[in-house]
């Protein structure tokens, strides 16, 4: 559940259960593992409802709630939630198959909660790289970073994942050689604020591991997951715009387009400076997709900053946005602000930024009619009338559709040079060149 950080530990703790010689199973399982998100109500609400849905179904069965949602509540989860049998964080990971198997065969150890709490002497818990193969998603998500120094008044991650820390580069680089002789031809570099990359590490950043995982190879290519804005460097820039296997594309995360709510939720940069962001990329990089996430109805949010957070993201034409309702989380200091806006309100905002977003994403596939543009092959499907068709993503993350006129070049996993002709239901189509 959750962000590619939490994909990333995911496939973590499958290929650890795994190597102590647990085996998945499609059906009926012994052991089930729920990853979980905290960042809004809803995400933490899911988590429960799969918990209790598991122990329903399959009472016999070790249920184990782990991730930063038990990281950041487990005190009250205890009674809360009596359906899962192991409560643990986002720490020591690597001791859960241990754990699990002494629990299942009849261990003494009968404490439920099972959660370190972060301090300011956290170290990187990185995978080994032998683990790596098992990544089996064709995009993988290599976390280099982890943690945020921010103190964003609506953010909870700080509490889930503790201050920021990052992967030498050495062990990165061990990463994604693992993956790419697995035969990944696309690597995703993650954290919870990537843009702190090296800052404690003193010797390196996230440009210069970018340079460093490129030289690796030339078959494949690289995407950053978000950046936030504040931490977005000229030279960062620069790189993403120079190398040529570094997608075209940039995620990063505004959250209100308004000054007075950029204040309020504690975030260190202005409109302004948002404005010469995206201005500045692409002067850099002409094409360049976009994405962002805003947060629809933020306590004190006016119709006024509203209509300017509409207004400015219209005219940035950013690619597409990621919209969230405010959901205050408890033990943020966003949770006790005044001036709460009703639920309709935030649904009816919502609504409105998302059809923005459906018009933005339509207009930037439009853009892109005639240009030519790197996918990674990710399946191939067959419609109605018999014809198959390859469907994969571009370096810009537009989806793209492509006739199958050689099975053997489009083949999952492989990246094809398409020149895109025309826009259609939610993707692109085009043909290979």
């Amino acid at each position: 559940m959750g962000c590619p950080v939490n994909q990333s530990e995911s496939a973590v703790l499958e290929a650890l259960m795994t190597q102590a010689g647990f085996q998945e199973t499609a059906g009926r399982a012994e052991v089930y593992i729920i990853n979980s998100c905290v960042v809004t109500g809803s995400a933490a609400a899911e988590a429960r409802r799969i918990v209790r849905q598991i122990k329903r179904e399959s009472p016999e069965a070790m249920v184990v709630l782990a991730g930063c949602y038990p990281q950041v509540y487990h005190s009250g989860l205890a009674g809360q939630l009596p359906e899962a049998d192991i409560i643990t964080g986002v720490k020591d990971r690597r001791k859960l198959p241990e754990l699990i198997r002494r629990r299942l065969a009849g261990g003494t150890d009968s404490a439920r909660v099972l959660v370190e709490e972060h301090n300011d002497n956290d170290s990187f818990e990185a995978m080994p790289a032998k683990l790596a193969g098992h990544y089996r998603r064709l995009r993988p998500a290599v976390k280099i970073q982890e943690g945020c120094n921010e103190h964003c008044t609506y953010c909870i991650v700080r509490k889930a994942r503790g201050r920021s820390r990052s992967l030498p580069a050495a062990k990165v680089l061990a990463q994604v050689r693992a993956l790419l002789e697995q035969g990944h031809r696309e690597i995703i570099l993650v954290g919870n604020q990537l843009g702190l990359y090296g800052l404690d590490l003193g010797d390196t950043s996230l440009p210069d591991i970018i340079q460093a995982v490129s030289r690796l190879g030339d078959n494949f290519r690289i995407r950053l997951g978000y950046v936030e804005p504040m931490n977005v460097t000229e030279k960062l820039l620069s790189t993403v715009a120079e190398n040529p296997q570094v997608c075209n594309y940039l995620y990063l995360p505004v959250q209100s387009c308004a000054d007075r709510v950029l204040e309020k939720m504690g975030r260190r940069y202005r409109v302004d400076d948002f404005i010469h962001l995206v201005v500045r990329a692409r002067e850099l990089m002409p094409g360049l997709a976009i994405w962002t996430d805003l947060i629809a109805g933020f306590p004190g949010e006016t119709s006024d900053d509203h209509q300017a957070t509409m207004t400015i993201i219209s005219k940035l034409a950013l690619s597409r946005l990621h919209v969230f309702p405010y959901s205050a989380r408890p033990g943020t200091s966003g949770a006790g602000l005044a001036n709460n806006l009703p639920p309709d309100v935030k649904k009816v905002r919502a609504a409105q930024l998302r059809q923005l977003g459906r018009e933005l994403t339509l207009s930037y596939h439009q853009t892109q009619v005639g240009q030519k543009e790197r996918v990674l092959v990710e399946k191939i499907v067959t419609v109605e009338t018999g014809r198959r068709y390859a469907e994969g993503y571009g370096d810009n993350y537009v989806p793209v559709s492509i006739p199958m006129a050689d099975s053997a070049i489009c083949r999952p996993g492989t990246l094809v040079t398409v020149r895109l002709k025309q826009v259609a239901d939610h993707c692109l189509n085009g043909i290979l060149e």
